[in-house]
């Protein structure tokens, strides 16, 4: 892992560490509403920070990324409101629970070229929300007359943050774009196949050129039936595919496929651009069953 995503992950834990100790240090003026904001904030920032980077670096499995960034932002979520009390851990472990869960997937469908300014995003968005939410307890219960406590102060702190912040190295490099390209299994040549499996493409990022016949395969290894279809891509239909049960309207490319079969068709494009591609079947997109397909000039 690059220094500079060693930095942001150090930050949120020296971040969070520190609201937790000024929970636990002045626990007994804080009201059970004010201990239910605060576990169920930084529970929900923390679980959708860390998510979106635990996603990017295990790119293409969803299940331990979200594994992983559900215990996390559970965990801070529980040990925030336990100062406070059992209403407080509650609020905490639901918003540290939905804050993995999301983060996770979004970092894991995001498309690799927009991976890093995804995670500056993220981190910029958790400092901005943990200054607002120390705000909050410096108001209701810490009352502190530090000149670094005042709101003008931390504003000031905060776009230096930035600038510094924009100033350091990727945070992920562009070796480390292409290994997750690779990761995802994505390809340049024009004949791929693309896994089907619950609830992942594999590749979930593909280029192909533009103006040259391409096929592609849909390979269901799971246990459920799938389809793959390129949301807004036009193209011309070189070969039907190999069941009947697809049909193609408007040129858009779809294909099904039963657990064990495999589907293809062979088309040609000619519009440079980057699209998506899902499974339709109800609640497979949702559940990550996603993936992008870059057509290059």
């Amino acid at each position: 892992m690059p220094i500079p995503l060693y930095v942001t992950v150090i930050g949120i834990f020296i971040l969070t560490i520190w609201i937790i100790w000024n929970t636990i240090n002045h626990r007994n003026k804080i009201t059970v509403m004010t201990g239910m904001m605060i576990s169920m904030v930084l529970g929900m920032v923390v679980g959708l920070t860390i998510g979106v980077i635990i996603g990017v670096l295990l790119s293409g499995d969803l299940f331990s990324s979200t594994l992983w960034a559900i215990i996390i932002g559970i965990s801070v979520g529980f040990v925030a409101g336990l100062p406070t009390g059992l209403m407080a851990v509650l609020d905490g472990i639901l918003a540290g629970l939905m804050g993995g869960m999301m983060g996770a997937m979004l970092g894991d469908m995001i498309a690799p070229e927009n991976q890093e300014t995804l995670i500056k995003i993220m981190f910029l968005l958790f400092i901005g929300i943990v200054i607002i939410l120390y705000q909050m307890m410096q108001q209701e219960f810490i009352k502190s007359k530090s000149m670094i406590n005042h709101p003008a102060a931390m504003i000031i702190l905060f776009v230096l943050f930035i600038v510094s912040y924009n100033q350091m190295d990727a945070l992920i490099p562009s070796t480390d774009l292409h290994n997750n390209s690779n990761h995802h299994h994505g390809v340049s040549t024009n004949n791929f196949v693309v896994q089907a499996d619950e609830y992942t493409f594999s590749p979930s990022h593909i280029e192909i050129k533009a103006g040259e016949m391409a096929t592609i395969v849909l390979e269901n290894i799971g246990e459920r039936e799938h389809d793959l279809e390129i949301i807004g891509m036009k193209a011309e239909i070189e070969e039907q595919p190999s069941s009947n049960d697809h049909t193609h309207t408007n040129n858009q490319i779809h294909l099904h496929s039963y657990p064990g079969e495999k589907q293809e068709v062979s088309f040609t494009t000619n519009t440079p651009g980057t699209y998506r591609y899902v499974c339709t079947i109800p609640g497979h997109e949702e559940s990550g069953m996603t993936g992008m397909i870059e057509i290059i000039p």
